[in-house]
């Protein structure tokens, strides 16, 4: 249990602290000299059941508010200090402020300096504080009349603190996260930090990731809760002794982080919320300073719904700072103005990783509603059963600094479709596929009645006609799902139902029939449409429409403008070319028109049409001393292409 003192400069919380625990917290001689806190001090105590009680006493000056937000990170209950004589406050309300948007779980009052007042006066300022505080989401708290000089309330006071207990998760952070507040060196041992351990836990000989120096350290050994430790888990304030890193090189405010949780960023998207009786409001595109654990960086907002926040009005946000930090799913942050004088508002992290384009959509705005849910599993559960995008499981979990096998596991949402797209495991749930599926089936069924002698549709136009949101590499992947089981079906490189077909009229069919011998008796040297049509005594018009026809269903090829090569002849004429790259590594036009025995014109034409098609390249080299050719040749693109069925 870590409980933190809030409160106005010189009204008792160092005084407090040593009253109730026996520790002066104010380690710097300079603290102790001037009789102020100016740096967080520590204090430990075990409770009647041997547990150790930890107190952050922070500072109360105006100047040190962001010591004071470093020191809530981590604080499982506030202790709110109020003298007696002087009542409420400016650092009263900032640090109440601050520990109400950072989330604390629990509040408790102090009226302290009590044998300084008459009772009334004491009792008359703890019914201030008392109301002041129910217009938070504390609400009603306990409140104490004490004096650390004479021991007025303390046995109370002291009770109540010691017997709290932290109400544990539904669930739990999975990697280790520490934000560091002091840095140190131990003698003879090395580099030492402090902080709170925000999730997970360590060990000593683990490897953690110290984040803005991006620097591998290693556990040497652990002082939690006051005392030597084999390990520290969240909830526990702990000290850190590191290897692999110089002084230089750690910083108050850092992070140190498991391997695995290793994502920074410079822009997220918020849930800001302004408190009811902040001083102005929030303008879109205003410069704040932004306090995450115990750093702050200056950033810039981006109001998503509204061009201003009034106090006691929330509203999501995009913030894009000067410089990346670690942030997770529902961290807390507190938003200063860029004097750092004012506390504007509080934010809770919803998305590390968000858009920039169309970040005002409904859409999106929908997307941000469901990450403000309390539950990873909930939240993922809710976006594989609304979202038609597939979604990365692995990326949101480390969003969310959950194990993504246990975080898939505890899905209600079943998921219908995994996909790979880039090494990326993307997910569907099943409304999302089946209705992407109708989509689909439905945009094709209407092409097939509008173009019933087109054989489908190329993939990419495809996307565009059905679904124009999916990225281009996320729908082929789908697509191909949707042919593996059947669902769709692609004949060359067009897709179309499995029940639509192309078919020829009676006398398209006999025309073929004649003409399809007379364009694979010549073998590599296919004939013109006027000769095949006088070879067959057609006209000439019917079997050029009935050649544009058959190059739609891929059972022809159009080389160039009336000349067609049936299928057979391309896959004997690309079986040749595979033959030659193996021979040669790259084929020339040479030594291509040598081996088909055919004209340089007509090799080409037939070159050409392969790199049109994508089975082959064409690499040209310039002489260095001239402007002419030196080597012109062919190399593979894509050796799947023309390939017969069953060969290997």
């Amino acid at each position: 249990m870590i409980i933190g003192t809030a409160g106005h400069i010189d009204h008792g919380k160092t005084s407090l602290v040593k009253a109730l625990t026996g520790v002066d917290a104010d380690r710097l001689p300079e603290e102790q000299a001037r009789g102020m806190t100016i740096d967080l001090g520590f204090a430990y105590v075990p409770n009647e059941a041997a547990e150790i009680i930890g107190f952050v006493d922070v500072p109360g000056h105006e100047k040190f508010v962001h010591t004071m937000a470093a020191g809530a990170v981590g604080m499982d209950h506030g202790l709110l200090v109020v003298a007696a004589d002087d009542g409420i406050m400016p650092q009263t309300r900032e640090h109440l402020r601050i520990l109400d948007l950072l989330g604390v779980a629990g509040l408790t009052v102090a009226i302290t300096k009590a044998d300084m007042v008459e009772d009334a006066r004491a009792q008359q300022v703890r019914d201030e504080v008392a109301r002041y505080v129910e217009q938070t989401r504390f609400g009603h708290v306990d409140s104490y009349v004490v004096s650390a000089r004479d021991g007025q309330g303390l046995p109370e006071l002291k009770q109540a603190l010691f017997a709290l207990a932290v109400e544990q998760p539904l669930e739990r952070a999975h990697y280790f996260r520490l934000a560091i507040d002091r840095v140190f060196v131990v003698k003879g041992l090395g580099v030492a930090v402090t902080g709170a351990v925000i999730a997970g836990q360590v060990r000593v000989g683990d490897t953690l990731t110290l984040a803005h120096a991006a620097l591998e350290v290693r556990v040497r050994s652990i002082h939690a809760q006051n005392q030597n430790a084999e390990f520290a888990g969240v909830g526990q304030r702990c000290g850190l002794v590191l290897t692999g890193v110089e002084l230089a090189d750690v910083q108050r405010g850092d992070w140190l982080l498991a391997p695995q949780f290793n994502r920074q960023t410079s822009r997220i998207d918020c849930l800001l919320s302004v408190p009811s009786d902040g001083e102005r409001s929030l303008k879109d595109g205003e410069r704040v300073l932004l306090h995450h654990g115990c750093e702050h960086v200056a950033a810039r907002l981006i109001l998503l719904e509204a061009n201003e926040l009034l106090p006691g009005q929330t509203g999501f946000a995009q913030c894009v700072l000067d410089r990346t930090l670690p942030f997770c799913w529902h961290d807390r942050l507190v938003l200063r103005d860029g004097s750092a004088r004012v506390t504007l508002a509080g934010a809770q992290v919803l998305d590390i990783a968000p858009p920039v384009r169309a970040r005002k959509t409904p859409e999106r705005l929908d997307t941000l509603r469901v990450l403000c849910q309390a539950s990873a599993a909930e939240v993922l559960g809710t976006l594989l059963h609304t979202s038609l995008v597939p979604i990365a499981l692995e990326h949101w979990a480390l969003a969310m600094n959950r194990d993504p096998r246990h975080l898939a596991e505890s899905l209600d949402e079943p998921i219908a479709v995994t996909l790979k797209v880039a090494q990326v495991e993307l997910v569907l749930g099943v409304r999302a596929h089946t209705t992407l599926t109708e989509r689909l089936r439905s945009s094709l069924s209407a092409f097939h009645v509008a173009e019933p002698d087109e054989p489908g549709v190329a993939l990419e136009r495809l996307r565009r006609m059905a679904l124009p949101f999916l990225e281009a590499s996320v729908f082929k992947a789908w697509a191909q799902y949707q042919v593996d089981t059947g669902a769709i079906t692609l004949s060359g490189s067009f897709a179309h139902l499995p029940e639509h077909r192309v078919t020829l009229s009676a006398a398209e069919q006999i025309l073929w029939q004649k003409i399809l011998p007379k364009m694979l008796e010549p073998g590599f040297d296919a004939p013109w449409v006027r000769d095949l049509a006088l070879s067959v005594a057609a006209n000439e018009d019917s079997v050029r429409t009935l050649l544009k026809k058959q190059a739609r269903t891929s059972l022809v090829v159009q080389v160039i403008k009336d000349l067609f090569y049936p299928h057979a002849t391309m896959v004997a004429l690309a079986d040749l070319l595979r033959g030659l790259l193996e021979l040669h590594g790259a084929v020339s036009v040479v030594q291509f028109r040598d081996a088909t025995v055919l004209g340089r014109k007509r090799a080409i034409q037939v070159l050409e049409a392969f790199d049109r098609i994508g089975l082959t390249r064409r690499v040209v080299a310039n002489a260095r001393q001239s402007r002419s050719v030196e080597k012109d040749h062919r190399i593979v693109r894509n050796a799947g292409l023309f390939v017969e069925v069953g060969s290997d």
